[in-house]
């Protein structure tokens, strides 16, 4: 037994050194570069395929039917918020911040995806963003005038104080919340996260 553990670490020894020159390089020696995103299908390609395929396909990847995506894309172009670069067209700008919100896609999934770098998804992404939330006051309508209290929350002292101004509620939707972690059993739901 210990013949064959001598045998062993001397095998070891005489193959490191030829392991470690291996695995070192000198200066003379040409760095080879290779891409990190080097899929033949790009995520250009993807949004055309999506669109032109099937509407259902569509409306599940981007949570738009292709006429509404063409729409929102050429109203976002022709507003000024979205161009045409020369390494993305505004349909994958689009596309990258739909798919992003549609799923719930971290940029990093994104990139994969779509086959960009992280710096190149954060930047069209944010665009995308910002272009979307200014048209919140051209498309979203707020109720005008004073609200009525509902009768049952007026005559309630528990409810009144706090409710008193409320436009609305949403029933039975749970809304992702961060909550302190002190605090988080609480807000946790029958699905296990905190709404």
């Amino acid at each position: 037994m210990v013949d064959l553990q001598i045998q062993v670490n001397n095998a070891i020894a005489e193959i490191t050194p030829s392991l470690i020159q291996d695995c070192s390089s000198s200066d003379d020696e040409e760095v080879i570069r290779r891409p990190m995103f080097d899929r033949t299908y790009t995520g250009h390609r993807y949004v055309i395929d999506v669109l032109n395929g099937h509407p259902g396909r569509a409306y599940q990847c981007f949570r738009l039917p292709p006429d509404a995506f063409i729409s929102l894309r050429d109203l976002l172009v022709s507003r000024g918020h979205l161009r045409d670069t020369k390494n993305m067209l505004a349909s994958e700008q689009l596309g990258i911040f739909l798919r992003g919100v549609a799923h719930a896609h971290s940029y990093r999934q994104l990139c994969e995806f779509f086959q960009h770098s992280l710096e190149t998804v954060s930047r069209y992404f944010n665009i995308v963003l910002r272009a979307i939330v200014s048209f919140a006051y051209e498309f979203i309508n707020l109720p005008q005038g004073e609200p009525e209290c509902h009768p049952f929350v007026r005559s309630n002292t528990l409810f009144h104080p706090y409710f008193k101004n409320t436009l609305g509620a949403i029933d039975d939707t749970h809304i992702p919340a961060v909550v302190s972690s002190n605090i988080q059993n609480r807000y946790r739901n029958r699905k296990g996260f905190t709404s």
